[in-house]
This record gives C-alpha cells, sequence and structure tokens, in this order.
C-alpha cells in the first residue's frame, strides 16, 4: 500500500516539473519571437518597406502625415514609433498594425522559404521575382528636401496702379495654414507744391484677412484664386487747383475683395484683385486767399461700390518649416 502511495506521488511530482519545463520553454519561444519583431522593426530594410505599402494602401488614416513621420525620423525607429501611437490618438498606429506590420513576418517567411527552394533546387529552375522598390534614405531624404524648399513663408508686394498713381505703397502677406493667410498694406504719397496751389497727401493702412480656393494641397503656397475682408482706413489732403481742395480727418473702408494669384518664376509672381465695399470720410472744403486756406464748408461723404483695385508684383520668400 506503502508503495503504491509513494508511486502515485512521484508520477504527480513528475508532471509538475515536466509542465513547468513545457510552459518555460514557450515562454522562451514567445520571447524570442519578440525579441525578433522587435529588432525587424528597428530594421532600415523594414521600414522601407512599410513606406512604400503606406504609400500604395490609401485608406490609412493620416497617411500623409504618417509618411512625413517616417521621412524626417528615418533612422531613429524607436521615437518613430512613440510618435505614430501618439498620432491622432492613435488611429493609424492601430491600422498599421492591423493591416501593414503584419506583412513583415509574411515577407520575412517569403524570403526563408525562398533561400530553402534555393538550396535544393538549381539556379535556373528558380522563379523569377518581382522585386518590391524599396526607398533608400537618400531617395527619402531627397524627397523631404523637394517637399520644403518651395513653402512660401511670406510675400512683399508692390501695388502698379497706386505707382501710376504716384502713391508709394508696400504690403505684406503672411500664410497662415495651407488655406488662410493675412495681408497689411500701407500708402503715403505726399506731394506738395504751395506755389503752384499744389498738394496730394495721404496716409493709409489697411489690413485682409484671405481664404484660398481650391485644392491647396496641388497648389503652391499664396497662388490661386482667394476671397478676402478688408479693412483700411487714414487721412489725406487734396488740392489741384488754387480755387478748391479737400482736406479729412479721417476716411474709413471695408468690404469683401476677390482676386487671382500667379506665379511666374520661384520667387515672382503677379496678382490681379478687386475691393468692393463701403466707404465713409468726413471733409473739410477749402480756398486760397492770399496765401491762406479759407475753410468754405464741410460735409461727410458715402459711398457703396468698387474701393481698391490691384495689379501687384509679389516677392515670394522661401524658406523650410
Amino acid at each position: 500500500m506503502r508503495v503504491r502511495v509513494v508511486s502515485y506521488i512521484l508520477l504527480i511530482l513528475s508532471f509538475l516539473i515536466l509542465g513547468k519545463e513545457e510552459a518555460r520553454a514557450e515562454r522562451y519561444a514567445a520571447d524570442a519571437d519578440t525579441c525578433k519583431v522587435r529588432d525587424r522593426m528597428v530594421q532600415p530594410e523594414t521600414w522601407g518597406r512599410v513606406y512604400q505599402w503606406i504609400t500604395d494602401d490609401p485608406q490609412v488614416p493620416d497617411r500623409e502625415e504618417v509618411l512625413m513621420l517616417i521621412r524626417y525620423h528615418y533612422g531613429d525607429f524607436g521615437k518613430l514609433m512613440k510618435l505614430l501611437r501618439r498620432l491622432n490618438e492613435g488611429k493609424a498606429w492601430v491600422y498599421l498594425s492591423e493591416h501593414i506590420f503584419p506583412k513583415i513576418d509574411k515577407v520575412r517567411k517569403i524570403e526563408n522559404d525562398l533561400f530553402i527552394i534555393e538550396l535544393s533546387l538549381p539556379a535556373d529552375s528558380l522563379p523569377i521575382l518581382k522585386m518590391e522598390p524599396v526607398p533608400t534614405p537618400v531617395a527619402i531624404e531627397n524627397k523631404k528636401k523637394r517637399e520644403f524648399k518651395n513653402r512660401t513663408v511670406l510675400a512683399i508686394k508692390n501695388n502698379l496702379l497706386y505707382d501710376l498713381a504716384l502713391a508709394p505703397n508696400l504690403e505684406v502677406e503672411l500664410p497662415v495654414g495651407r488655406r488662410w493667410s493675412l495681408n497689411v498694406e500701407y500708402k503715403c504719397p505726399w506731394w506738395s507744391d504751395n506755389a503752384r496751389g499744389f498738394c496730394y497727401q495721404l496716409l493709409s493702412g489697411g489690413v485682409e484677412a484671405r481664404l484660398w480656393l481650391g485644392n491647396r494641397k496641388k497648389r503652391d503656397c499664396l497662388t490661386g484664386h482667394f476671397l478676402g475682408v478688408y479693412a483700411e482706413g487714414g487721412v489725406y489732403d487734396f488740392q489741384f487747383d488754387e480755387d478748391k481742395g479737400y482736406r479729412g480727418d479721417h476716411y474709413a473702408a471695408s468690404g469683401l475683395t476677390y482676386g487671382y494669384s500667379r506665379q511666374l518664376a520661384r520667387h515672382l509672381a503677379i496678382e490681379f484683385s478687386v475691393g468692393i465695399g463701403y466707404l465713409e470720410t468726413e471733409y473739410r472744403k477749402y480756398t486760397t486767399y492770399e496765401g491762406d486756406l479759407i475753410w468754405t464748408s464741410s460735409g461727410r461723404y458715402h459711398f457703396i461700390g468698387p474701393t481698391k483695385a490691384k495689379v501687384s508684383l509679389v516677392w515670394l520668400i522661401k524658406g523650410r518649416r
């Protein structure tokens, strides 16, 4: 009886020991597979294939941003994977984990199978395979430079119509994202000839917010059709003969603009625009008498219609962003 009990105890202990060994072996195998996967995820050729697969798959969420991260952090794959997990709440990472990354193991398995076939078959009997093009770090760097070198960061303009009217002027436009921009302008003709009773003086400034139309991913920044909302104001003094002149302590105008800008060269463009809105001013009418100015009347003027027109030369300042 005692011998039988001892036998049962030894048999149970044997099963327990064998079970632990098998579990330990399975854990080691899983750890080894995990290490292999991690090793593959930090290899440049792996991310070269991943880049090509993402390029060919239009269903990848935030595809342009994912490709940009791969190009910018190519080589620092640990940081790249962390950024992909954080991008847009991880939507792109989930899709990559389900549809893109599993292809890595399939490709590795195919390569291993081809290696075994190559060992067992003559070279002339191997199938001819069309290899997938893998972007090299040099190609990725060149593509990144092409993307960033043409980004317009600022535009400086001169309105030729104001120049014809002897009104020196300057405009500066700043892009805000892909679709919006902010335009600031200043005019300052300040001519006078007291002996001839001539005065042409204007100090005016304005600001305009613009919405650029069309697909902005396919167009250069600050080119194409746009709509704008503007406001401007200033002071003036106009006298073109000795009999009468007009002086305004202020004027104000606001309205809508429509325009089109076409790029002529890398740093040069031409812009056409017209503004329609409301203008209001208070003025004093005067005349000259024995060398002095005599006020004759005053009033307020309102106008609805075209308030400005532009044919501007644009200097585009490029830079990396």
